[in-house]
Order: C-alpha cells, then structure tokens, then sequence
C-alpha cells in the first residue's frame, strides 16, 4: 500500500490553508499519497492526525514568529499567517515525540529546529558581505550556489560531497535543537541541512528539492521519505 504522507500547507490572507502543488507532485512521484494537513488548534488534534499518518513533509514558509526564540521581530521580517505558525509548531513539536519519519525544506527546516530549542537569523545580510545572497530563486534555472555534505550522513549518500542547491530565503537556522546534527554546509558558513540520528528518517534541508525533479539526487530525498514511511 501507498503510505499517506502528510503536506503542511501554506495560507491564504484570509487564514485558509492552500498546498503548493510542487510539494504534492514530488510525493506522488516518489510513490507516495499526499494528505495536505488543516490548521491545527490543540496537541490532542494533532497527535490523532500524526497517528493516521505513515509520514510528514514540512514545506517551505515565510518567516518565523521571533517570539518562538525570544527575539524581538526583525524590521525585514515576513511572518507567516498566525494560524500556520500555531499548526507548524503543534506538528514539529508532537513530531519530536514520536517516530514518524520526517522531510523538511526550507521554512521547514526552520520551524522543526525552532521547535527543538533551535535559533534563527533573522535577515542573513546582516551576517556580513561574505554571506551570499540566498534568495535567488527556487527554478531549476535559478543561480545556484555549492553545498558541502558531511561524510557519513544520510544526505552524503543522495547528493554525494558536494552538490550545488537553489535557495529563496533571507532566514537561516543560527543555531540547532536537542538531538538535531548538521551534515551541510554552504561555503559562507550557514547551515544547509540537519539530521536527527536518534529518530527514524529525518532530514531537513534548507534548499528546495520540490523544484528539481529532473535531478536524481534530489528526488532520492522524497524516495527516502517514502521508503521510511513504508513504501
């Protein structure tokens, strides 16, 4: 059977969730069956969603609500709506307590790390000149930049040492959560990509793989995704 794979959704200006159909497209190729996941109010709402699920795709987001790490709101700063926050945090912080194995990009990639205890930056021009400019674009015919993968990671194993990545974000993770482990790097610096070695399939990346289907390497994460989840 096709395992049913959960796909946070983006919102509306009016608070409705809408899902991006990238994200959708990528499960269904990889094997699976998409489920694109309400809003959520309360743990309880969230935990029996999760225990109907054979895994967990956390998309891509605006910015973070700084209170989440006690940091007044950056001037440059585009939070995302207040209903979508309330679910990511629910979802990656009932996540935290199980084992359901998990993909996350980008926005995801942020709000499961802030939801272990993690930090954010929260407009990377601020770091300083020899911080590249990460909000090119996420189009396969977007300017790329190179990501160096650690030996020995999950993610070695797709992308191989290095790989280049597209990228549309002015936030990056600053500082990671309990139990989370970088095992990429872009050249200036920045964390690329996590893993959760003390969970079942976990691995957030900060590029988007979502827009480069062609590449094997990037749909091998979605592939592995689905393998974990039991496809």
């Amino acid at each position: 059977m096709q395992p049913f794979i959960g796909v946070t959704c983006s919102a509306e200006e009016n608070g409705d969730p809408v899902v991006r159909p990238a994200y959708v497209q990528a499960v269904h190729r990889a094997g699976g069956v998409a489920v694109a996941l309400p809003f959520l109010e309360s743990r309880e709402q969230t935990a029996e969603l999760l225990s109907r699920l054979d895994g967990l795709l956390l998309t891509g987001s605006e910015d973070l609500d700084s209170a989440l790490w006690s940091e007044p709101l950056h001037p440059e700063a585009l939070p995302m709506h207040p209903r979508r926050q309330t679910t990511e945090m629910l979802l990656c912080r009932e996540l935290l307590l199980g084992e359901l194995p998990v993909l996350a990009i980008c926005g995801g990639m942020q709000n499961l790390a802030v939801a272990a205890g993690g930090r954010i930056h929260q407009h990377i021009p601020d770091l300083g000149e020899h911080v590249r400019d990460h909000g090119a674009g996420t189009h396969a015919e977007a300017e790329r930049h190179p990501v160096r993968c650690e030996a020995g990671s999950v993610l070695a194993e797709f992308l191989g040492a290095e790989c280049s990545t597209n990228s549309a974000h002015h936030q990056a993770v600053a500082s990671l959560g309990a139990g989370q482990q970088a095992v990429a790097f872009c050249d200036d610096g920045l964390i690329e990509a996590f893993e959760m070695p003390e969970r079942p399939f976990t691995l957030a990346v900060q590029w988007h793989p979502e827009q480069l289907p062609e590449e094997r390497g990037q749909a091998a994460l979605f592939d592995a995704l689905i393998r974990a989840a039991g496809g």
